[in-house]
């Protein structure tokens, strides 16, 4: 169930690159050409990581989302706008934090059942 949700976002990346051709009142995301490629790039690694149902490989995803995150806050906060603004910083949060979540679910399925039975 996690590889489907994995390659769900994946994909939500992969269609987020799109934004770099959009204009006008429908760009939702602002990505300039550097933040398309990153967006492409670790939404196919993520795609890569829900396809083999790697939960490592979900991590590592994750992880690149989040310091893509901090990498363009900390742009951002000196004034470049270089990955793209506020909205991608969103974007790639969500991204991170939900491909994180992902990568631990099963582990802390696990920890959660062990403990219901000493109760």
């Amino acid at each position: 169930m996690t590889a489907r949700a994995t390659i769900a976002i994946g994909v939500a990346s992969l269609v987020s690159g799109l934004f770099y051709f959009v204009q006008g009142k429908f760009q939702f995301v602002w990505l300039p050409g550097v933040g398309a490629a990153i967006a492409v790039a670790l939404g196919l690694l993520a795609c890569v990581a829900g396809w083999l149902g790697n939960r490592l490989l979900t991590l590592a995803a994750g992880a690149a989302f989040l310091l893509a995150a901090v990498v363009l806050m900390v742009l951002l906060v000196r004034g470049g706008f270089l990955i793209g603004n506020g909205s991608a910083f969103s974007l790639w949060l969500g991204l991170g934090v939900g491909l994180v979540t992902l990568g631990l679910a099963d582990r802390l399925r696990t920890v959660v059942g062990s403990t219901e039975g000493n109760m």
